[in-house]
């Protein structure tokens, strides 16, 4: 891990786990922000020193109350600013002054309040930089440490909820909205979920939201973190912390917010944060083992699964419904998600129709037909012969919550959950009066209860997905510079930034990194046209050669299959004559006279530029499937194969890949050798913006790949 990085990491400690604790604006009112906190560290078990600042005041909640920061005696760790915005810079470097270590600021006004309001947040971020001294916020609802009772917080209108009781405080939850993230947090602990941590990011002049997911991976008593985010700044950050969860086992699922243009310019004037491309933070997530919800309610059944414990090894669920209906929705949702109904085996049928009624159905899913009504026991025999199935990874069960609380299905339930490694979820239906107290119930005994079927089934895939991932996790090393850097570097020489390459030399540049492309000469006039022509073999193909037209098509500036010397004089005339009308103002450098590729499969692969992570690679199919329905796979630079050939599979028309009515498959290993190297380029040339190989042709299994068009553009930096 980065040095510098850890070091900033571990400076976050004070924010956590201070021996003490200034409140700067302290009141006796729980209706201010410093009366909220005093409140919290006086009578919730901190047990650290705690000063009350605030120049009016004498004492408060029976604490000595100070004028200001220097005229406490003691040495401060942590200190939580709660006074309006203008005071907040000369009360930091007061902090710092001390050897303040950790602070949390409260105060609102800075980047979300306009420009007077950047510019203090700059003096901030500018001021700590200079120090070891790390701060949460500004416009923050501040951090609790549920282990040691330091709740640095504030809420207004009622009081957090303590964690369920008898269980492990095992999650941590980080959250860009305050109001929002305690909402979160309340309704997840009504659900079963006990929290280790909560932290609350603000505007983030200092630690940000990669900082405290870096904290939390190391913290042994965090075994999942939560987090609702709106946008980040670093996306390498980010990176490095990701990949520190990933390589610690440690389950990370987010709430993403702005998917759509509305709800990404509000995150952005909510925190002033960057939004960045949605597309590029599925991408990432789904590169580093972030499970992306869909939902509030899909976060909290994933951190309920990765809290119980078990982890399913695959995606074969195995089914015990209260009753046929339940049996038949639950599979379709299941599926929809991408589970697999597990298939039992000969063993466990035979095993199932000794118990189950004559009438009954011994296949998946498994519908107890109300006999489990009159014989109590049945569920636990039943399932006992299923998750001893080979083929079954999960096992979900389906009940109606009744008013009783302990009855046998709840003790079946925990009976099987704790006798097996196979993750045993209940799926739990009925009144929210019963619903909570068994799923608390459950949970404090192992067994993690969901409610809803669509999230339980959604749920499940996210984490069997992120098993795999972690199980198959290896640190991708940033690859050394290509030997081809110092000949492309030549190329690029002469450019500035903003220039748009053509396609010779935009091919030149594919070339020296090893990416196949078209034989091809450039011809100023018809008569070398078809000189070249001859020189490359017929049948060729000519296009107009301008760095200016990137729709050659559309500019009417192509012409295919031609065959001899007289198709190929008029073929430079028309082709010329187009690109002038569609575009009179064109830099026009004569025509490309190309091989005619052999039929093949067009396919698209790409470099872009995110303003967070920076430098992406795209793959697609070509035509209607890249520029219609979207259907592209994305991977931030670095990555490895294997992310290369995720990317293959992950999308829509991955099967026009494989052999299809008696049409080849393609030469995927082509496609992933293409790729990397354009990750390579990528990552030599990050002031690449964009690059779009469209198409790449790609043959038959075994007969490679060649870049028939390509286009290239250098970053913007004025």
């Amino acid at each position: 891990m980065n040095t510098d990085f850890k070091k900033r990491v571990a400076g976050l400690k004070y924010l956590f786990d201070p021996r003490s604790v200034a409140v700067i604006g302290a009141s006796k009112e729980l209706t201010k922000p410093g009366g909220v906190v005093l409140a919290y560290l006086k009578e919730e078990g901190f047990k650290g020193k705690i000063y009350p600042v605030n120049p009016k005041q004498k004492e408060i909640r029976g604490l000595l109350c100070y004028p200001n920061l220097t005229a406490i005696p003691d040495e401060v760790e942590m200190a939580v600013i709660a006074v309006t915005a203008p005071q907040v810079m000369n009360i930091l470097k007061e902090c710092i002054a001390k050897g303040v270590k950790g602070v949390i600021i409260f105060t609102s006004g800075f980047a979300e309040a306009g420009e007077e309001g950047v510019n203090l947040q700059k003096e901030i971020k500018e001021l700590v930089a200079q120090t070891d001294t790390r701060v949460c916020g500004p416009n923050c609802m501040g951090i609790m440490n549920l282990h040691n009772n330091m709740k640095s917080i504030f809420t207004f209108g009622s009081i957090l909820p303590g964690n369920p009781p008898d269980l492990p405080k095992s999650a941590g939850f980080i959250t860009q909205s305050g109001g929002f993230g305690c909402s979160v947090f309340i309704t997840a602990i009504n659900q079963g979920i006990s929290f280790s941590h909560y932290i609350s990011t603000g505007n983030e002049a200092d630690a940000d939201f990669a900082d405290f997911l870096a904290y939390l991976t190391g913290d042994r008593c965090t075994k999942v973190i939560g987090g609702y985010m709106e946008g980040i700044r670093d996306g390498k950050k980010l990176a490095l912390a990701a990949d520190m969860a990933l390589e610690a086992k440690k389950p990370v699922v987010i709430f993403k917010t702005g998917r759509h243009q509305a709800s990404a310019r509000a995150a952005v004037s909510h925190t002033g944060a960057l939004a960045g491309s949605d597309l590029v933070y599925t991408s990432f997530f789904r590169q580093k083992g972030i499970i992306r919800a869909e939902s509030i309610a899909e976060m909290i059944a994933v951190m309920a699964i990765l809290e119980a414990g078990n982890l399913p090894q695959g995606k074969r669920a195995a089914i015990f419904a209260s009753s046929g209906g339940h049996g038949v929705v639950m599979v379709d949702k299941c599926v929809e998600a991408g589970l697999e109904i597990a298939s039992l085996n000969e063993e466990t049928c035979a095993g199932l129709a000794r118990l189950l009624p004559p009438f009954a159905n011994t296949s998946n899913p498994i519908d107890f037909t109300g006999q489990d009504i009159v014989q109590q026991d049945l569920f636990q025999k039943c399932a006992e012969i299923v998750v001893g199935d080979p083929g079954v990874d999960l096992v979900l069960v389906s009940y109606w919550a009744t008013k009783e609380l302990t009855g046998p299905i709840q003790e079946q339930l925990i009976q099987i959950a704790n006798s097996t490694t196979k993750p045993v979820i209940a799926v739990i239906l009925g009144s929210n009066e019963y619903v909570f107290k068994h799923i608390h119930y459950l949970h404090k005994h192992r067994v993690p209860t969901i409610m809803g079927v669509d999230s339980a089934a959604r749920a499940v895939n996210h984490v069997a997905g992120y098993v795999s991932k972690a199980d198959s996790f290896k640190p991708v090393k940033t690859a050394s510079p290509s030997p081809a850097k110092q000949k492309v570097e030549g190329i690029l020489s002469s450019l500035k930034p903003g220039d748009r390459l053509s396609e010779w030399q935009t091919k030149k540049i594919l070339a020296a990194y090893g990416i196949p492309v078209t034989h091809e000469e450039r011809a100023a006039t018809a008569a070398e046209a078809v000189a070249a022509a001859g020189q490359i073999g017929y049948p060729v193909t000519v296009k107009v050669a301008s760095p200016d037209i990137l729709h050659k098509t559309e500019a009417g500036g192509i012409r295919l299959n031609l065959t001899t010397p007289e198709e190929v004089r008029q073929a430079f005339q028309e082709v010329m004559a187009g690109a002038r009308r569609y575009n009179p103002q064109a830099r026009l450098d004569g025509v490309l006279v190309q091989e005619m590729l052999k039929e093949g499969l067009e396919v698209i692969v790409g470099i872009g530029k995110d303003p967070v992570f920076g430098s992406t690679v795209i793959f697609g199919l070509g035509g209607i499937f890249v520029e219609i329905l979207k259907d592209i796979a994305l991977r931030v630079v670095p990555f490895d194969e294997a992310d290369a050939w995720e990317m293959i599979n992950e999308i829509k028309g991955s099967g026009l890949l494989e052999e299809v009515r008696g049409k080849p498959a393609a030469d995927k290993k082509a496609i992933v050798d293409v790729i990397l190297k354009v990750a390579q380029l990528a990552a030599d040339f990050p002031q690449i913006s964009e690059l779009d190989i469209n198409p790449l042709m790609v043959f038959a299994e075994g007969k490679g790949a060649c870049a028939a068009d390509a286009l290239l553009v250098l970053e913007n930096t004025t």
